[in-house]
This record gives structure tokens, C-alpha cells and sequence, in this order.
């Protein structure tokens, strides 16, 4: 029988076998990499294996995924690992609850990294403005990498301002249409980056061609321009002329300041033309607004244009002031010199504030105050007058002093009942015997009126007021002529009879005058006038009444007489009386202002003591 003998075989202690070693990590590295994994043995049966590293910046331990492993990793996009550093990273691995543990190195060397290389540029290409719009890829940039990297492109324009970009995938596109471009061509500096090394920049010449030239306008003008008010609505206040090397339309606008300024000013868009839009009032624009800067533009058909700056000052003119009306008329009634007519109420206006109207007319027969237009007679105007007409046409002139308007004024003179018809004589005596026939005239007591007998004013009727006859025996007739107008034989012989005569005009204004008959104590005797005697003294009513007012006077002179006459006597026989025996002296006094005219006739004398 075979007897075999076992030794137990020794426990391995806890080893990292993977380590040590080196890693070589690219600069250029960006994303999370594992650089090592850690293999080991010898684990105590029971134990648990933990491993852990020494604190390295931009590196980190962790479980590799899908394995019980542990491994070394370098950060995302790390920070300052660049070439020629190394990095020791010290890993422990440690049994529980052996205890046992184990550490080796792990060196990372830094490697160099490799530029990218831009394989197509530098080169020149040509783009046509007329066609380019955009969007359009005008360039592909072709880079490469050995390592692999992602690259990154990047442009810089020069000039700046270009209407390019660049894409991820190396094209360059136009931002904008080139069309209207002014600029004949840029150099695009162009760069490739593959997160570690940027290369560039190599320069791609990009030549435009049919680059559109701005217009030019060839006659700016530097000083300003006056445009007188009222100028005709078009006229021409400048013209402005462009050139432009491409040819083509060019269109010509405006702006103003203020911007009422392009109430009153326009440009022509096709000939450049500057004109008045309408009529200008200077009068009514402010004061910021009679000066106007019209900025001018012509722009081609690629929307390039040129400017340019035009003040025009508005100026002031006179101005014609200006009847509202045609014709005026006023009515008034015949009247003296210098009689008011009326005020027409011209209102004439002058738009220039500053001026000062006046009226003025050649009408002889009216006068028109110059400041308030005001008329009155120049001298009398009387319609009673043969050949005066009732209505005066006056030409009427308003004047600023220098510039003038007319109007005609009408007036109608009214003929007014402006005279009292007036018999000649204040009385009239007529002589006649009571047997004179009916028809027979005794004679004139006509009376006189200085209106025309043609108006009804001047037309004079009589009326005789015979109530002292007893009957209605004359008449007047409408010449003034007095008769018998019935028969007299009624009136009594050597009797005077009194009657008034009225003359009244057909404007009810009259006179009257006393016609006295005296019927002869004889019938021989002839009717007669009061041309065949003088009046006796009371036959004039006016001597009767001043005599009367005589005789009233001196009874009431002869009354006061002889009231101082009874009254004196009195007083003296009593003082004669009482003081006969004394006081003699005072009584003489007394009597002495009496003679001597100091008497007063109302005064008591003293009673005696």
C-alpha cells in the first residue's frame, strides 16, 4: 500500500501583479480615459480587496465598469497636463480584515501632441456680387489629424466685417447677398484647432467681382439758399447732379428739419430736382421753421447711396393788405360838413404783422378817416339843392405805404323834411267889404319852404282856423292866395275879425301866422291888402303883449307906493304922540334915518318905556 505525504503549501501574500508600469497620455487628451487597470493576487480567503490612489491632480480611481477591477483615470477636458511633465500615482490595495496591503507606481508620461494640418489653403478664389446670395458656399477647407482630434475651424476677415462664416465641416458661407457690395475683396485668415494646437492662420484671397460703386453727387453746396414767401408753388430752389461708374437709375429723397419743412419743400426723385410743394406763408411759420436743412440722398439700384445737406431760409416780402369785400355801402340822411356817415367796417388785413394800414379816396363829397375808415360829409350835402343826387360811389384805397387794394364805397343820402315852411310876415291885415263876391282874393300870405316842391317835404298845404267867424267864409289856396270862399255879407259892418293861417309841409312841420279882416263901416270900399295902410299899434299882437306885461309892472309899482305911504304915516302920528314930551332928541334920530333913506318900512319901532 502506497502512503503519500501532503506539505501544506504556503499562503502568497497580497500583490499587485499589473504594476508597476508607465502610461504615455497624449496632451491633446479631452475625454475621460482609462489609463491602467489594476490587477492583483494573494487575497487572504475571507478578505475584501479595497484599492485607492495618492491625491494627483486631473487623475481619479474608480471600478472600471462591467468588472470587479479597479482602475486609473485621467478628467474630462484636464487642465496644465501638458508635454514633457510625468505624473507617479501611487496605488494602494489593502485585505480586510487581513489587514494585508500592497502599493506600487503607476507613471504617466506626457506625450507630445501632433497639429492638425490644413491641406488646402493658402489659394485665391473669385465670387461674382451679381449671383452670390446667401447661403452660397464659396470655400471647403480639407484639415487632417494623425492623432485623430476633433478639429475646430475659425475665420478672421480682413477688412473686418465680412459677409462669411465658417462651419464644423471646413465650408465657408456668405451671410448676406453680395450684391450692392462696395468692397472688391477680403483675405479670410483662416485657423484649425484640434483642442490643443491652433494652427493658422493661411489666408484664402477671396476677389469679388461687379462690386457696386456707390453714387457720387458732383454739386454739394455749402452755403444756404433764401426762397422768398408767395413764390409759385414748383419752383426750382436747387438741382442736384450725381454720377455713378456702374451706371444704372438713381433715385434722389429727402428728409427735413423740421419736419413741417417737407410741407413746403419736395425733391423729384428722378431729376434732383429741390421745388416748393406749396405756397408759403412767412407769417404764419414759426420761427424754427423759416430756416429748413434738407438732407438729400441718391441711392443706385444696389441700395448704395451718397448725402449731402441743403438750408434754405424762408424769407420775408410785403405783402398787399386786402378789402374782404368788393363794394360797401352805408345810408344816411342829408346833413352838414363834417357829419358823420358811418363806419363801413372795410376790416381790411395785412398779412404782414408790422405793417400799417391806411385808408384813403378821392370822393370829393365824403372824407374817410385813414386809420378807422370812418366817413363824413366833406362839406354840407343838401338834397334840397337843385342837381343833388341821393347817392355818392366813392373809390376806396387801402395802402401799406408801398403796396395797395380797392373797394368802392356806396352811400345813400336820405332827403329829410330838415326845413320849416315860414309864412313872410308874422300877421296879416286884409281890408274888404262884406258884399265882395265868393272867388274874390283879398291876397298872398304864401309861405316859403326850403325843400325842394318837388319832394313831398316842400309840398305846403294851408289850413284857417275861422272858429271867431262863426262859419267858414275864406280859404287859402295852394299858391298861398287868401279869398272869399263864401259870402260875407253875414259880417258886420266896421267889425275887425282875427283868424290863423297855417302852413304845414308834408313832413307835418308848420307855421302859423294872424290873418286879420276888417269889414269898412262903408260898402264903397274895396277889398284891400295890407299894403294900402300901416297897422294901428294894437293890431300887432306882439305890441298887445308887452304892453300888458307894462301895465302889470307899474300897478304893482303904485301898489308898493302906497303900502309904505299907510304904513309910515302910522308909525309916525304914534311915536308924534307918545314921545312928544320926552325923548325928543331919539324921535329926531329916528326921523333923520327916515330922510335919510335908512328907514326900513318892516321895522317895529321900539315901544316907549
Amino acid at each position: 500500500m502506497l502512503a503519500l505525504q501532503f506539505t501544506p503549501e504556503t499562503p502568497q501574500p497580497l500583490a499587485i501583479t499589473s504594476l508597476p508600469t508607465a502610461y504615455d497620455l497624449p496632451e491633446d487628451t479631452i475625454a475621460e480615459t482609462l489609463l491602467h487597470t489594476v490587477v492583483y493576487s494573494g487575497v487572504t480567503a475571507g478578505d475584501t480587496v479595497t484599492c485607492s490612489m495618492n491625491t494627483v491632480a486631473n487623475f481619479f480611481m474608480k471600478i472600471v465598469s462591467g468588472s470587479t477591477n479597479y482602475g486609473v483615470y485621467v478628467n474630462a477636458n484636464p487642465t496644465g497636463l501638458t508635454y514633457p511633465n510625468r505624473y507617479d500615482i501611487t496605488v494602494t490595495c489593502t485585505g480586510a480584515p487581513s489587514g494585508s496591503t500592497v502599493s506600487q507606481i503607476l507613471q504617466v508620461h506626457m506625450t507630445k501632441n501632433t497639429p492638425p494640418t490644413i491641406n488646402n489653403v493658402p489659394a485665391s478664389i473669385s465670387v461674382d456680387s451679381t449671383t452670390t446670395g446667401s447661403g452660397v458656399t464659396i470655400f471647403t477647407i480639407s484639415a487632417s489629424d494623425t492623432e485623430g482630434d476633433q478639429l475646430y475651424f475659425e475665420i478672421i476677415c480682413d477688412p473686418t466685417g465680412c459677409p462669411f462664416e465658417v462651419f464644423a465641416s471646413g465650408a465657408i458661407l456668405t451671410t448676406a447677398s453680395l450684391e450692392g457690395t462696395t468692397v472688391g475683396g477680403y483675405d479670410i485668415n483662416v485657423y484649425v484647432n484640434d483642442s490643443r494646437t491652433k494652427v493658422g492662420p493661411k489666408v484664402l484671397s477671396v476677389t469679388i467681382t461687379n462690386v457696386n460703386s456707390a453714387p457720387t453727387i458732383t454739386n454739394k453746396l455749402t452755403t444756404p439758399v433764401s426762397v422768398s414767401e408767395n413764390v409759385a408753388v414748383g419752383t426750382t430752389v436747387r438741382q442736384y447732379t450725381a454720377t455713378d461708374v456702374n451706371g444704372g437709375t438713381l433715385t434722389y429723397s429727402a428728409t427735413y428739419n423740421p419736419t413741417s419743412g417737407g410741407t413746403y419743400f419736395s425733391i423729384l426723385s428722378t431729376s434732383g430736382v429741390v421745388q416748393t410743394a406749396s405756397s408759403i406763408n412767412y407769417e404764419t411759420l414759426t420761427v424754427a421753421e423759416r430756416t429748413v436743412l434738407i438732407t438729400v440722398t441718391v441711392r443706385d439700384t444696389g441700395a448704395l447711396s451718397d448725402t449731402t445737406t441743403l438750408t434754405v431760409s424762408i424769407i420775408d416780402q410785403n405783402e398787399a393788405p386786402a378789402f374782404p369785400k368788393t363794394t360797401y355801402t352805408l345810408v344816411t340822411d342829408e346833413a352838414g360838413a363834417g357829419a358823420s356817415i358811418g363806419n363801413p367796417n372795410f376790416q381790411a388785413t395785412d398779412p404782414d404783422a408790422s405793417s400799417t394800414i391806411t385808408y384813403s379816396t378821392t370822393c370829393t363829397e365824403v372824407t374817410i378817416d385813414s386809420s378807422t375808415g370812418a366817413a363824413s360829409f366833406t362839406s354840407a350835402y343838401d338834397m334840397d339843392v337843385a342837381g343833388t343826387t341821393g347817392s355818392i360811389t366813392c373809390p376806396i384805397t387801402v395802402s401799406d405805404g408801398a403796396l395797395t387794394d380797392t373797394a368802392t364805397l356806396t352811400v345813400t343820402v336820405n332827403n329829410i323834411n330838415d326845413n320849416t315852411p315860414t309864412f313872410g310876415q308874422a300877421s296879416y291885415t286884409f281890408t274888404t267889404a262884406n258884399t265882395a263876391a265868393v272867388g274874390t282874393t283879398l291876397g298872398s300870405v304864401a309861405a316859403t319852404d326850403g325843400d325842394l316842391s318837388t319832394s313831398s317835404f316842400g309840398t305846403i298845404t294851408y289850413e284857417l282856423n275861422q272858429l271867431t267867424l262863426g262859419g267858414d267864409y275864406f280859404g287859402i289856396t295852394t299858391t298861398g292866395n287868401l279869398y272869399v270862399k263864401a259870402a260875407i255879407t253875414s259880417l258886420s259892418l266896421g267889425a275887425t275879425y282875427t283868424m290863423t293861417a297855417t302852413a304845414r309841409d308834408g313832413g307835418l312841420l308848420s307855421d302859423t301866422a294872424d290873418i286879420t279882416i276888417i269889414i269898412p263901416s262903408t260898402t264903397t270900399t274895396t277889398a284891400a291888402t295890407t299894403t294900402d295902410r300901416s297897422k294901428t299899434f294894437f293890431e300887432d299882437p306882439r305890441n298887445i303883449a308887452w304892453f300888458t306885461a307894462a301895465m302889470v309892472v307899474l300897478a304893482l309899482t303904485i301898489g308898493l307906493i302906497l303900502y309904505m305911504c299907510i304904513r309910515y304915516g302910522f308909525h309916525f302920528k304914534k311915536y308924534q304922540k307918545t314921545y312928544r314930551s320926552r325923548r325928543v332928541d331919539q324921535d329926531r334920530e329916528r326921523l333923520g334915518e327916515f330922510v335919510e333913506g335908512k328907514w326900513k318900512p318892516w321895522k317895529v319901532w321900539d315901544k316907549p318905556r
